[in-house]
């Protein structure tokens, strides 16, 4: 699936097919004989373009839709024009400007990925996909507890990756000095140094010897700690709402599925961890992926950690532009691998 942008020499056939695509993913419309007989690459009869046509129908790579005299490329058609005739376009100077100011190596780990996400949506109008910011073992590097006002007190937790939790906790009665600092003491006791989950399990544990306020505000800080660890294994979704305001999801009920499969995107997930275990930007076309409701759309998708485990990939309808969205893709996950990778080297 390795994704090629050099010029190659093209048969007849394939530059048929070639001006086909093209003008598909232009305007979304069949395509004429008459429309192709015109263009100046060609300079043959529009007798000689049917009977090419014809031959690239019999062939899989493109299909008459419905009564229409025009032809529009299939899926088939789509992956050899992507293979052997896509030419890609360098970053525009606007999105490398873009990359370099909002994904800056101070971001941790967390906020690097919902910016890459954000950005990645902004720019295209599509839908895009990080995998969870964190993956297993997640250490927590200090804890701390800071006095808002006699009833409130905010929990700061710091990982090894710099993210921090902000949390308030309540409580209804006075919470003196003494409370905070057996509070603060078994957070410390049980989480300081400690995997995250294994952290929460033994705060657990400490929380049943106690009592009253401290019992109470301890158990609200497992709350708050639990929430998030689920929050930071749960894979990052951007742009859904441009996907389902778009004309062809208007307009087509297939797409209007994949809406369904991104409320649950623990199989997107599946999906696409094999598919980036290397550095090569990868692109599935519609079943290509394995999933039916995504049979309209495309994926694009490339790594952006090794370990553990990362990737960020651009969904959206078929008639994307590839040309100029593959290079995007690959633009972002590199600038996230360099920021890790600084992160990591950070004294």
């Amino acid at each position: 699936m390795k994704l090629c942008g050099y010029r190659v020499q093209l048969s007849r056939p394939e530059l048929i097919l070639k001006l086909i695509v093209e003008q598909y993913l232009a305007d979304g419309l069949p395509v004429s004989s008459k429309l192709l007989a015109d263009h100046d690459e060609l300079g043959v009869s529009s007798a000689t373009v049917r009977n090419t046509m014809m031959q690239l129908e019999q062939q899989g790579f493109i299909r008459s839709p419905h009564t229409s005299a025009g032809r529009v490329p299939t899926t088939s058609g789509i992956r050899l024009f992507i293979d052997k005739m896509l030419q890609f376009e360098p970053v525009s100077s606007r999105w490398q400007d873009a990359i370099q100011t909002q994904l800056t190596p101070q971001l941790p780990v967390s906020l690097l990925c919902q910016q890459a996400g954000q950005l990645l949506a902004d720019l295209t109008g599509l839908v895009s996909i990080v995998s969870a910011p964190k993956g297993q073992g997640r250490v927590i590097r200090q804890v701390d507890l800071v006095r808002l006002a006699t009833q409130r007190l905010l929990l700061v937790v710091i990982d090894e990756d710099g993210d921090i939790l902000h949390r308030v906790l309540y409580h209804d009665d006075l919470i003196d000095q003494s409370v905070l600092g057996r509070v603060l003491c078994l957070l410390n006791a049980a989480l300081a140094g400690e995997d995250w989950l294994d952290g929460i399990s033994r705060l657990a544990l400490l929380a049943r010897q106690e009592s009253g306020v401290v019992q109470v505000l301890v158990q609200n800080a497992l709350a708050q700690l639990s929430l998030d660890e689920v929050a930071q294994h749960q894979p990052l979704i951007f742009g859904q709402h441009q996907l389902m305001q778009g004309r062809d999801y208007q307009t087509d009920p297939a797409l209007q599925q994949v809406a369904e499969v991104l409320s649950d995107a623990s199989c997107l997930v599946q999906l696409l961890r094999p598919v980036t275990q290397d550095q090569q930007t990868k692109l599935l076309l519609g079943l290509e992926c394995g999933i039916e409701q995504l049979a309209k759309v495309s994926l694009v998708c490339a790594r952006y950690r090794a370990e553990p485990h990362g990737f960020i990939a651009l969904l959206g309808p078929s008639r994307m532009n590839y040309g100029r969205f593959v290079p995007l893709v690959e633009a972002v996950a590199q600038r996230m691998f360099f920021n890790l990778n600084h992160l990591n080297q950070s004294p």
